[in-house]
């Protein structure tokens, strides 16, 4: 289990010193999951909880449903927490020492490539009213 990096038991690393290791395609795809599966049930776990609670209420005390909709904005809210700290954390793991990526210009293309990406655009583009 990952150590959280304001936990106490947390060894304060130079940040120069840290290497990271290279992550395989296969890797990276079952992160990818399990990333997009945690954030899922961090969605739709407070959604289903307060909306059925705030159905329920609304049925008990009969108010229409107000309660309902209460539900849905605490959810959305507690949605919006868990998401930001979830992406916090990975940000904070993340290298900060990675080359970017080059931006690749519009010139470099290959013009067989540059030619059937022509084809592809005309193909979806809408006729003309000339």
């Amino acid at each position: 289990m990952d150590i959280l990096p304001d936990h106490p038991q947390a060894k304060k690393q130079d940040p120069s010193t840290i290497t990271h290791k290279e992550v395989s395609p296969e890797e990276s795809t079952v992160l990818g999951l399990s990333f997009a599966w945690e954030l899922g049930y961090t969605i739709a776990v407070p959604a289903i909880l307060f909306c059925v609670g705030g159905a329920k209420l609304d049925r008990y005390l009969g108010t229409g449903h107000w309660m309902f909709f209460l539900g849905l904005m605490i959810s959305l809210v507690v949605s919006f927490v868990g998401v930001y700290r979830k992406i916090r954390f990975i940000m904070r793991r993340m290298p900060k020492d990675l080359p970017r990526k080059k931006k690749k210009h519009r010139k470099s293309i290959d013009p067989e490539i540059a030619k059937e990406q022509e084809v592809l655009h005309a193909l979806f583009r809408p006729p003309s009213d000339k």
